[in-house]
């Protein structure tokens, strides 16, 4: 049984990210956690008939905790969107 927990799951790029582990048939957990938003996600995505299990988990109640518990494989995706004149040069 394998278990995946995608951090920051709710953001532009976690969203689709857990959409693909969903439909992968890699992973028989997939835990989802964000500030926001990823309960609802996680409904959404149980309606895809494949065998992996989503859950979604908030802050409140130990969530990053339950999220990580037992995880095989931890996935960061959350980060901080660029400000006005900020680039991607690495400048």
């Amino acid at each position: 049984m394998v278990k995946i927990a995608l951090l920051g799951a709710a953001g532009q790029i976690g969203t689709p990210l857990s959409l693909l582990c969903k439909t992968s048939d890699l992973f028989d957990e997939i835990a989802l956690y964000d500030i926001v938003h990823v309960p609802g996600i996680a409904t959404d995505l149980m309606h895809i008939d494949t065998k992996a299990k989503v859950t979604g988990y908030l802050p409140a109640d130990d969530g990053l905790k339950k999220a990580l518990t037992g995880a095989d494989v931890i996935v960061v995706t959350a980060g901080i969107a660029r400000k006005p004149g900020m680039t991607r040069d690495g400048e």
